[in-house]
């Protein structure tokens, strides 16, 4: 089957349809919709922070069949699984680090698929493919004289997929919270230890005290008043991390208008109607995703109330399967959620800088094995501490 398949680089998602790409996109790799992707583009958002898209696309008989969205990079900003100290030793040494590839969903610390395929294809077919496919991005950088090729955040097999085309494995970290098919909020406190389950049932009440009104909006429900109001709370978030925002005003309005059945929005209101906070996040069938949080004033606790406890809520509700907050926070462990491995794979073609890297990141992979199990023992999730 797969010597009938052409492969090809795009430099632009115009040059795909909604309906071919979203075809090949599993139900927990939601930020590789079509939508999400392509507004980022449409938006001006990655041209701005120097993501120059480089999709690998397979198709056979003109039907598509397997696409690679990677990124031509001129820094490490917006990634997450952190390279900076590479590119440094790489200056030191006399050698260009940028230009690189990154395979990776911009600003968007999710694990997920990083090669998309036609879900009929044969396990072994996808195998194959992907290999073809990677060794033509790695060919591509080559010919365009990058430094490096680096997936982030994709799943375990396909780390596994990479080391067999010459790709080195790397081990980080996240917080994630698993629905183990409770029937409300109350059954899953009753896994943790006696003080954390304390701790967040106070934490709960000191928001009802507040008077404030928090709700759940989904759908219908979302209006393009509400883009423009998260935007707000999205800048204010930034400003105060003395940041650039890499989203714009355009982007939130374009995911209300051609993503709002992904769209879940906690928003907080003060009893006279005024906005207060509240968190930006994605679903898409058992997967909820934490995106982007702000609040125009502090009040303790809200952050914990929009950002983990009223997705908890949904998930269970809804039988979800798992929630992800996004990246780094051990904040997000002490209220329930697991330590979890996170996988990327990396390329270098200078030899001896690929050298040093690879024997780093032996090291580093087992030092992060300690720290997850490490972590874990420790965990407020009872089940844990007894494995």
């Amino acid at each position: 089957m797969l010597e009938t398949v052409k492969i090809e680089i795009s430099q632009s998602f115009n040059e795909f349809n909604k309906e071919e790409w979203n075809r090949l996109v599993p139900s927990d790799s939601l930020f590789q919709e079509y939508e999400f992707l392509n507004g980022l583009e449409e938006t001006g958002c990655i041209a701005k922070s120097d993501w120059f898209p480089v999709l690998v696309s397979a198709r056979q008989n003109g039907t598509l069949v397997g696409v690679l969205p990677s990124y031509l990079r001129k820094d490490s900003y917006g990634e997450y699984i952190f390279d900076f100290q590479w590119a440094n030793a790489f200056h030191r040494a006399g050698i260009p680090y940028y230009p690189k590839l990154t395979v990776a969903v911009p600003f968007t610390p999710v694990t997920g698929s990083r090669i998309l395929f036609d879900p009929s294809l044969s396990e072994n077919d996808r195998e194959n493919l992907c290999s073809r496919m990677l060794l033509t991005l790695k060919q591509f950088g080559s010919d365009e004289n990058v430094s490096s090729v680096h997936i982030l955040f994709c799943k375990e097999v396909e780390q596994k997929l990479g080391e067999q085309v010459g790709f080195a494995p790397r081990l980080s970290h996240q917080y994630h919270w698993f629905n183990k098919g409770f029937s409300n909020f109350d059954e899953f406190l009753g896994t943790l230890v006696k003080e954390r389950r304390k701790s967040i049932r106070s934490e709960r009440k000191k928001i009802i005290e507040t008077g404030l009104k928090i709700e759940t909006l989904t759908g219908d429900q979302i209006t393009e008043e509400h883009a423009n109001l998260f935007y707000e709370f999205y800048k204010d978030t930034h400003s105060k991390k003395w940041g650039q925002p890499y989203l714009n005003r355009k982007f939130f309005q374009h995911m209300v208008e051609s993503f709002r059945h992904r769209l879940l929005l906690v928003l907080t209101s003060k009893p006279n109607g005024d906005a207060v906070g509240g968190s930006w996040n994605l679903y898409r069938d058992g997967f909820l995703f934490g995106r982007y949080w702000g609040a125009l004033e502090y009040i303790p606790n809200l952050h914990f109330e929009c950002c983990y406890y009223r997705l908890i809520d949904f998930a269970i509700e809804h039988k979800m399967e798992r929630v992800e907050a996004g990246a780094q926070g051990e904040h997000k462990f002490l209220r329930g959620y697991e330590t979890v491995p996170m996988f990327s794979s990396h390329h270098i073609y200078n030899d001896q800088g690929r050298s040093a890297i690879e024997a780093y990141l032996e090291k580093e992979i087992e030092l992060e094995k300690e720290n997850i199990a490490a972590y874990n023992a420790h965990s407020p999730i009872k089940s844990l501490r007894e494995t």
